[in-house]
């Protein structure tokens, strides 16, 4: 359905705000940034952002559903250019590290956002949509698992739900790791971060395979 000009406008203030935003959070953090230095570098009224967005939180979580998005698709594609359970995993993996390294910021910040209580959805509906996509890429590892089973790669005993949620943790977990830890790393286990990176991928990859590698 096409869209009326008020809602075309209200889609092009909604989004210079969001990328305003997206730019102050990434310059001065998330915490400096006031909703006065969002107004004011958007060149808007205080007033007017409020009639856009209820809060900061509100714009910073509209920011993470835009990237989990992208986030997403670079998944789809990832799996979908892989011939067998080894390369989909550890394009799977690639594509997060790619992900991490393009939005650091809103990377560390996302997998804390996507679990919320009832009543902090109630009250940002955003959320929501956060959650959902986020269980969209739970059905995309789970339909990896499922074909890894298929074709006797990956264990038949895995719980798929538990175990795609577990993976995309540790996969995460040992992305943020590399990133905060990488000279200790590289000083302490003499292995690059790239190195520590794909052992890690290594070590989840062969926690759910038949015969490991």
């Amino acid at each position: 359905m096409k869209k009326s000009k008020k809602e075309n406008l209200a889609s092009f203030h909604r989004q210079n705000i969001i990328d305003t935003a997206t730019q102050l959070f990434i310059q001065k953090g998330i915490t400096e940034t006031t909703m006065d230095d969002i107004a004011k570098a958007a060149d808007y009224s205080k007033s007017t952002i409020y009639v856009y967005f209820k809060s900061k939180d509100e714009i910073f979580n509209h920011i993470v559903y835009n990237n989990i998005l992208m986030l997403k698709s670079s998944l789809e594609e990832a799996i979908k250019s892989s011939e067998n359970v080894e390369d989909c995993f550890y394009s799977f993996c690639n594509a997060h590290v790619d992900f991490q390294e393009q939005y650091p910021l809103y990377f560390e910040t996302m997998m804390n956002s996507i679990k919320k209580g009832e009543e902090e959805i109630k009250e940002l509906p955003i959320l929501q949509d956060i959650v959902n996509v986020s269980e969209e890429i739970d059905g995309l590892i789970i339909a990896f698992l499922e074909k890894g089973i298929e074709q006797k790669q990956i264990r038949s005993n895995i719980e798929s739900l538990q175990t795609a949620f577990t993976l995309w943790a540790s996969i995460c977990g040992i992305i943020s790791m590399s990133y905060k830890k990488e000279e200790y790393i590289k000083s302490y286990m003499n292995v690059s971060k790239s190195e520590y990176l794909q052992n890690g991928f290594k070590t989840l990859l062969n926690s759910i395979l038949i015969n490991p590698k």
